[in-house]
């Protein structure tokens, strides 16, 4: 029966739009929640030493 098909198709592609949306929901929450409260002050860069093989 082809209507079945399509609609277990159909069943499988919001599925996983779905799943996938919601992940990317969590990792944003999730790195929100881990960034550092303060920003650090930024230290010199202090300029690197020539490599002699180069």
């Amino acid at each position: 029966m082809p209507q079945l098909d399509t609609v277990y198709i159909f069943f499988i592609y919001i599925w996983t739009w779905f799943i996938l949306y919601l992940i990317t929901q969590k990792v944003k929450t999730f790195m929100i929640m881990s960034s550092p409260k303060k920003q650090q002050q930024a230290k010199p860069n202090k300029p690197s030493p020539t490599l002699p093989w180069t």
